[in-house]
């Protein structure tokens, strides 16, 4: 009866909170913000982002039930903290299986804006027990997806034009061989979350088609079967897949979450074991096979693989063996682009052949989870960095490992993660943190890091302010506070030190790096937040005096407004401004400014949505620039920089043909009042605009 009553209160209170009868606007926004933040640390326009949200697309077919969701699953979403979910989880375990959604807003640590953020993926029912597959089950209930993306810039670029035979003979690598397509192909079928198989194929622009280097169609294909809950079988793997576990300090393929942004709670991980691989990165997957086995507490993870990689050629030495004498494969790096446009970039393509053998032990019971991974990278020739000093530390040769120990505890309103590694090498890492929640208002994050120079992690996506986990010690601390009804205060201070060298750092160096955020959503039809950034580093001076580079400061800034209005169902409208100042020790500020204005509006008497922006900019330097978050085709992300001086607009326009055909139509422009050329090298074009096109089909059935 108890439980009842605060349901009935519950559903009252949640039907007051959203009588407005609109959407609320957070779950764009929070998505939208991650994406832009990890894109400014990565700085790669052309990444691949769909794998952090691709559970969410899964999740809308076959919503995940609450009563039965594990850790994992609750991780997945991508949309809740470690605290929430282990509330949630504790929440069941004391009060018995949820009876609706509405009662979300009364497990601690959870709010009305919580549930109606993760609402379009979940449902409550009652526990069943796990279906019989049976064939008639997978073809009635299964879901097939096909998807193609063809694009291109309209500028012809360098790359494209006519070169001759004599400039050919002089410079092989002249001109790009292939058209400047490209190409996109991708079938999946899923039963829930369960089963996955399907294929991936991916033509980058520049690259060959059916001809030449690339006689069967497309440079990059990838296959997946994805199996789960099996009985023990929790998770089978086979072909091309991702390994994660812990805190991504030992060993974590692809991308995670714990990145430095506006959600200030979010630096600890839950390493998910295995997951299926539908992603067109070249580099960052496993290809081979990968079973996880277990009971209740204790589950066991064992996995192999074995594929060719790019890497950039040295030379060809001789063995060191004394019986033999062949040829061995050496590569200064390995190559994470995936072009293959070039004389020079096809034979850099598959240039080594790169092995992973690992396993993970994890006990979980109750607030409490332990796990051991140790990992083993091999290579059939061997890498040798280059002779820069600062690069002495990182690993070369033809063999590393990496083991590690991780953990989680939760005791009450404390959540304790971390994990140690250590390197064949001898070199250790470590990574630990406590989140506190106070009370719903206010929580906070206090995270340590330290990563000796000699540790050589194989894969690492551990939290930290380098791109990789070597060569760091840090101190974050991280504040979320609600002071009003509406409003929402995330600031973080991060303190850093790099006890090495490191690129353009010529000595040990240190910098720091202060956020805030602060977000008032008035109600369900507004939301607006108010941003700044500082971060400073040390980094060389330009000019070198008396053969020394001395180490200067370069101050980073960032303000941004951002505000979000929908005066109905249909209209979307988002405003933003934002400054960017950046200056190298004593060398002129660059300083930088884009203004934008976003609007999407969806028909209601033909089955069409539009999304377009224009937006205007100005950057001193490429030192400034701003990147900004645009809306694209289903499962692609862009976030262009904003450097220079013009303007830019974009024009996206989704139609559902049928109830089981989409099609996507973009068009978006770069104008640069400030140059006649845009882009350098092979990939410039004449005159002061840079255009491309975009056309996305897809096929559900």
């Amino acid at each position: 009866m108890k439980k009842a009553a605060l349901l009935i209160a519950a559903t009252l209170l949640w039907l007051v909170h959203f009588a407005q009868d609109a959407p609320n606007l957070n779950r764009q926004s929070i998505i939208e913000q991650r994406i832009e933040q990890i894109a400014e640390n990565i700085e790669n326009e052309e990444f691949d982002y769909s794998t952090l949200f691709e559970q969410l697309a899964i999740y809308i077919d076959f919503p995940l039930n609450l009563n039965k969701a594990t850790i994992d699953d609750l991780y997945s979403l991508g949309l809740l903290n470690n605290y929430q979910i282990g509330q949630l989880i504790l929440y069941r375990r004391n009060y018995g299986d949820l009876l609706s959604v509405y009662e979300l807003p009364q497990v601690p640590g959870w709010s009305y804006e919580t549930a109606d953020l993760i609402a379009p993926f979940v449902v409550v029912r009652a526990l069943e027990e796990r279906e019989k597959i049976t064939f008639e089950r997978l073809r009635k209930y299964g879901k097939n997806e096909v998807v193609a993306r063809w694009q291109r810039i309209l500028e012809e670029q360098l790359g494209y034009t006519e070169a001759t035979e004599e400039r050919l003979a002089e410079n092989p690598n002249a001109r790009y061989i292939g058209s400047p397509d490209r190409l996109f192909m991708r079938y999946r079928y899923r039963y829930g979350d369960r089963i996955s198989f399907g294929f991936t194929a991916d033509k980058d622009a520049g690259e060959e088609f059916f001809r030449g280097t690339q006689p069967y169609g497309y440079d990059f294909y990838s296959a997946h079967i994805f199996l789960k809950d099996l009985g023990k079988f929790k998770s089978i793997a086979i072909g091309d897949f991702q390994a994660q576990f812990g805190q991504g300090l030992t060993f974590w393929s692809g991308f995670g979450f714990n990145r430095k942004s506006a959600f200030t709670m979010s630096t600890a991980q839950l390493g998910g074991g295995l997951r299926n691989y539908t992603s067109i990165n070249e580099f960052l997957f496993l290809r081979g096979g990968g079973v996880t086995i277990g009971d209740r507490n204790l589950f066991f993870t064992a996995f192999y693989s074995g594929k060719r990689i790019d890497g950039a050629l040295v030379n060809q030495m001789p063995s060191d063996t004394l019986d033999t004498f062949e040829s061995e494969t050496v590569i200064s790096a390995f190559q994470e682009n995936g072009f293959h446009r070039t004389p020079r970039e096809i034979a850099n393509k598959k240039a080594i052949f790169q092995q992973h053998f690992g396993g993970n032990l994890t006990y979980r019971k109750e607030n409490l989870q332990i796990g051991i991974t140790a990992v083993h990278m091999q290579l059939d020739g061997r890498l040798s960095m280059n002779s820069q000093t600062y690069s002495q530390f990182r690993f070369v040769g033809s063999y590393n490992t990496t083991m590690g120990i991780d953990y989680t505890y939760r005791l009450r309103n404390f959540f304790f993660f971390g994990e140690t590694s250590r390197s064949a090498n001898g070199g250790m890492a470590t990574l630990n943190g406590l989140n506190i929640i106070m009370n719903p208002r206010l929580s906070f994050n206090v995270t340590q890091r330290y990563y000796s120079r000699d540790f050589q992690p194989i894969a690492s996506i551990a939290f930290g302010e380098g791109s990789t986990a070597e060569n760091e010690s840090g101190v974050y601390l991280g504040i979320e506070f609600k002071p009003f009804k509406r409003w929402r205060v995330n600031a973080f201070y991060d303190q850093f030190k790099f006890p090495w060298l490191r690129y353009q750092t010529d000595a040990p160096s240190s910098g720091s790096d202060f956020f805030v955020q602060t977000e008032f959503q008035p109600n369900s039809r507004t939301s607006m937040y108010f941003r700044y950034r500082y971060r400073i580093k040390q980094i060389n001076v330009r000019e070198v005096d008396e053969g020394i580079r001395f180490l200067v400061e370069n101050p980073r800034e960032n303000f941004r407004f951002n505000f979000i209005y929908r005066p109905d169902r249909k209209i979307k409208l988002q405003s933003r401004v934002e400054l960017s100042g950046f200056q190298r020790g004593a060398e002129p500020l660059s300083r930088g400014y884009v203004v934008f204005q976003d609007i999407s509006y969806a028909f209601s008497k033909i089955p069409m949505t539009l999304s377009a922006r224009y937006a205007l900019f100005q950057t001193d330097t490429y030192d400034s620039r701003i990147w900004a978050f645009e809306n694209d085709v289903l499962y692609f992300f862009s976030i262009p920089a904003y450097s220079g001086r013009g303007s830019r607009a974009y024009a996206l326009v989704k139609y559902d043909i049928g109830k089981r055909v989409d099609l996507w139509l973009r068009w978006a422009q770069f104008f640069y009042s400030d140059r006649k050329t845009v882009g350098s090298g092979m990939d410039e074009s004449e005159g002061p605009t840079r255009t491309e096109v975009k056309v996305q089909i897809r096929f559900k059935f």
